[in-house]
């Protein structure tokens, strides 16, 4: 599992440093191609907008379009890791919806399970197992993402991976 996971590690942090110098080309990594995908919250990286501050309002557009994007890319879920100091940063100023982020994606016809995960912490077992079952039962393709996609997102997508698949991550 480690291999898998270092190998989603590094996918998404190639992207994010794409995202920071404004190169949106790429947005997500298929840890399980075509079921199960991974990427940062919307715009952690933008090179205007990102970092750990709150959305604002002359950023509301860049979420809608980037959740725009990800049906685009056809995906029906989302399993979101972001714990309780994060998922705020889509309320208030940028108003995309009177529950933040998920009512948002609910709004757009997205599948949405959510499981509060501690930033900067692996997440444990239970939670993991917790969260294979949500991806069990939500349609495909998924969408899994914590903050910047480190250190919640890439371990539970390499657990997923070695409970569902024979082999690592499919290459981009």
């Amino acid at each position: 599992m480690d291999c898998i996971e270092r190998h989603i590690r590094e996918e998404l942090e190639r992207i994010r440093e794409q995202l920071r110098s404004g190169d949106d080309r790429e947005v997500l990594v298929w840890a399980i191609e075509g079921e199960l995908a991974c990427s940062q919250r919307p715009w952690r990286d933008h090179p205007q907008f990102g970092g750990r501050q709150r959305v604002p309002p002359g950023a509301k557009h860049l979420v809608i379009a980037w959740v725009e994007r990800m049906l685009d890319l056809g995906i029906r879920s989302v399993i979101c890791l972001l714990d309780t100091q994060q998922l705020p940063h889509y309320y208030g100023a940028c108003q995309l919806h009177e529950e933040g982020l998920l009512g948002y994606y609910r709004a757009r016809g997205l599948r949405v399970r959510r499981f509060s995960m501690t930033d900067y912490q692996r997440p444990n077992q239970n939670r993991m197992q917790e969260v294979l079952g949500a991806f069990r039962e939500l349609p495909k393709p998924v969408l899994l993402h914590c903050s910047a996609s480190i250190d919640r997102t890439a371990p539970v997508a390499a657990f997923i991976v070695s409970q569902t698949c024979c082999g690592p991550p499919f290459p981009r």
